[in-house]
């Protein structure tokens, strides 16, 4: 039984680098990024989360001395560890794939807060210090949350973020200070040039045009 609590340890603290920002978001956190350490040691708590599951099966199902079988106290422990066992399986399971699962439902890294906006001042961020889909989830939550704004898409993908604003409540020059404060950087992208309305060229000078 010991062996399966373990295991459900080794797969939160696996997942927690992605479930901690979306949690701390959702609990209305200043800080997001406090989970960012474990991304690294992730494929290692997952390998151990495994490993402690294959270990217990094998305690669990390995062949009983007779004496052992046939003594009552223990068949009742061997079945609870069992059914233990089988509980904390698909627990595990979930912790580890919740990353892929969030990944996948991230389409192009976007979640779904935000939408068609018709008014408001868009922009485009760069955003730095994200290591997985869950900051990007947990930044993207704490940001829509903000008075005056009307939408915000992180995309974790290319570290990019865009967001429409209400200018009377919110200024631009506050989006920074809003992304520190939850733990990552943000650079605004200045938007690309339309090439039908920016000059083909500089006006040559004219000859009499000298200093």
């Amino acid at each position: 039984m010991r062996d399966s609590f373990l295991a459900l340890g080794a797969a939160a603290f696996a997942s927690l680098c992605c479930t901690g920002p979306i949690l701390l978001a959702t609990l209305g956190a200043t800080s997001l990024a406090g989970f960012s350490w474990l991304e690294p040691v992730r494929p290692y708590l997952s390998i151990g989360a495994v490993g402690l599951v294959g270990w217990a099966f094998w305690r669990s199902y390995r062949p009983q001395a007779a004496e052992a079988c046939c003594s009552l106290d223990e068949r009742v422990k061997l079945t609870r560890q069992r059914r233990t066992l089988w509980l904390a399986v698909p627990l595990v399971a979930l912790l580890l794939a919740f990353p892929y699962i969030q990944a996948s439902s991230m389409t192009d890294g976007q979640s779904g807060n935000a939408g068609p906006v018709d008014e408001g001042a868009a922009s485009t961020w760069a955003i730095a210090e994200m290591t997985c889909t869950g900051c990007a989830a947990g930044l993207e939550a704490s940001l829509a949350a903000q008075p005056g704004m009307l939408a915000c898409a992180v995309f974790f993908d290319d570290r990019r973020m865009q967001c429409t604003i209400d200018g009377e409540k919110l200024g631009a020059a506050a989006i920074p200070q809003l992304v520190d404060q939850l733990g990552f950087k943000a650079r605004q992208i200045e938007p690309p040039v339309d090439p039908k309305t920016a000059p083909t060229a500089w006006p040559k000078p004219r000859g009499d045009d000298h200093v």
